[in-house]
């Protein structure tokens, strides 16, 4: 192997200009921009303070190699590609010119959590310098655009401050390869996906483009959010399901490797081929997910794993589902969701197991064969939060209320397609207000989740925080509804009730003067209200296991 090295230092704005010229370029084998905005303002940080960042090595070739610039802009034949710093290059190069973080190429954009779990694009624009007793610092203004002045900024780091650029000039792109392996297994542990694109990368295979492109195309639909580690993992398993008809598949990074390198060797497009159709499985196995069961956040499912085993059945079977295969996937559905089948120990082997079930399903129509799980988890439920964010029981219960059918006293359904439909999208709402009985009566458990029924944001809106009985009999009067629409919407929402006057009956507490009084009585019959409640889930969760939605 041919190596030719070279160490320049730029200060700031050379580096940014360096950048500029587009002939700095991401190779494809590299994943995207990945850092939080903390990370950002650390970075910058360490520059004002003067502390080192760190090299950027770059690669220095006039090969062909496919690549994109920041910008997502054609490169000249004549690039510099990075190996090592991409994250810290971009986040200097968009951070200098204002730039709202979106890759042009993929429209990927950057999010970062918030503490109330809101997502946020990333807007270089809103970063401003700011004072505090140690110095200046970079903050970033959520709300408002604080324009950057990057002259005042590149002052305060200084141009003595030098940025270490490493170049090399590598023969051969498989050594370039080797080099960034080498460089990020050194640091931090590469991720499975990173060592699988990079491994197979060469000039007729190319399935991160693959990936890439088809997410672009996806836009910001449900498949767009889905861990590139499904992808490979489908790959994978189809690759070995197609060679080794009844033999176990694997997912280990021993196997992934393996299989890696064998595409990398392949000249013809027999790889792009199998993935581009493993990736339209996935898109496949994810409709049937959101119209089935009404998923529209991929957090819905206890792990994103359970879509790698359904694509399986979707890569082998492209028709209508037979009424067998319908009831096999059900049971499949809640079985494994109920047992987190694909979490912790043991998850491997069931995924090796369950996804040459799913062939033989789409093949033969034979059963899966999942075991059932118990639905006694009363005491796991009584302590799930409404609005907790992932957890798999807060999931189950949502999802098989939807099972339901919910409707309201006007007949009217609550529908999850409704959910992009403005005033009138479907709510999660406490029965007994939560505004009403927090702290009056209830504490905090008047936030469990079965405690949960769906209305339309309109409905919602008028409720408010009165007392269930008093808002229904309103809404029947104003409605017409009768008894029977009444009971139809209690039974179809698996309330434990039949008329308003069972509903009052709850309600009993609040004729009782003293707010200890009225406590003591509600925690007792409110206690009664949630065991009720969870023997209807009970038995919905237990006929839902059998593959029965009635």
């Amino acid at each position: 192997m041919k190596m030719g090295t070279k160490i320049r230092k730029y200060n700031l704005k050379q580096l940014v200009s360096f950048i500029e010229s587009k002939h700095v370029a991401v190779p494809e084998f590299q994943r995207g921009f990945v850092w939080k905005t903390g990370q950002v303002k650390k970075l910058f940080d360490s520059l004002i303070k003067q502390y080192p960042v760190g090299s950027f090595i770059l690669w220095e070739t006039n090969k062909q190699i496919d690549a994109r610039t920041l910008d997502g802009e054609k490169l000249p034949q004549k690039k510099f590609l990075i190996l090592d710093g991409q994250q810290r290059m971009a986040s200097i190069y968009y951070l200098c010119r204002q730039k709202k973080f979106v890759e042009p190429h993929v429209k990927d954009k950057f999010h970062e959590t918030c503490d109330n779990r809101e997502r946020h694009v990333i807007d270089f624009e809103k970063f401003y310098i700011d004072r505090d007793d140690n110095g200046p610092t970079l903050e970033y203004a959520r709300e408002s655009s604080c324009k950057l002045d990057f002259n005042k900024f590149s002052r305060l780091v200084r141009n003595s401050y030098r940025l270490p650029v490493i170049t090399i000039s590598l023969d051969n792109y498989r050594h370039a390869i080797e080099v960034f392996e080498r460089i990020n297994q050194a640091g931090t542990r590469i991720s499975t996906e990173s060592i699988f694109l990079s491994e197979t990368w060469n000039q007729h295979s190319n399935i991160g483009k693959i990936l890439r492109t088809w997410k672009r195309q996806k836009g910001g639909s449900l498949t767009s959010g889905i861990d590139t580690v499904i992808f490979i993992h489908v790959f994978a398993i189809i690759l070995q399901l197609e060679r080794r008809k009844r033999q176990t598949v694997e997912i280990g990074i021993t196997t992934l490797k393996r299989i890696a390198e064998e595409v990398h060797k392949n000249s013809s497009n027999k790889y792009n081929k199998i993935f581009k159709e493993a990736v339209s499985s996935v898109a496949r196995a994810v409709t049937y997910l959101k119209e089935e069961y009404g998923i529209i956040s991929l957090s819905e499912l206890p792990s994103q794993t359970m879509i790698t085993v359904l694509t399986i059945f979707f890569y082998y079977h492209k028709k209508a589902l037979t009424k067998k295969q319908a009831t096999e996937l059900r049971k499949w559905f809640w079985r494994s969701s109920l047992s987190n089948r694909y979490i912790g120990s043991g998850y491997s082997q069931h995924i090796s197991e369950d996804a040459m079930k799913m062939r033989d399903l789409a093949e033969h129509n034979r059963e899966l064969n999942i075991p059932k799980a118990s639905t006694k988890i009363f005491a796991k439920v009584k302590g799930v939060d409404i609005r907790a964010g992932r957890s798999t029981y807060r999931n189950i219960i949502k999802q098989a209320l939807w099972q339901q059918t919910p409707v309201f006293i006007n007949g009217n359904k609550v529908a999850r397609d409704d959910v992009e439909s403005g005033q009138h999208k479907p709510e999660d709402d406490h029965f007994f207000p939560y505004d009403l009985y927090r702290k009056k009566v209830a504490g905090p458990e008047i936030n469990n989740i079965l405690n949960i029924h769906f209305l339309k944001g309109d409905e919602n809106s008028r409720k408010k925080h009165r007392l269930p009985s008093e808002w229904l009999q309103k809404r029947i009067k104003d409605i017409g509804a009768d008894c029977c629409a009444v009971e139809k919407y209690f039974a179809s929402q698996l309330l434990p009730f039949k008329t308003i006057k069972d509903v009052r009956r709850y309600e009993s507490a609040f004729k009782n003067k003293g707010v200890r009084a009225k406590q003591k009585k509600f925690a007792r019959i409110y206690q009664k209200f949630l065991w009720l409640r969870f023997k209807l889930f009970e038995r919905t969760l237990d006929r839902l296991q059998n593959g029965r939605l009635r």
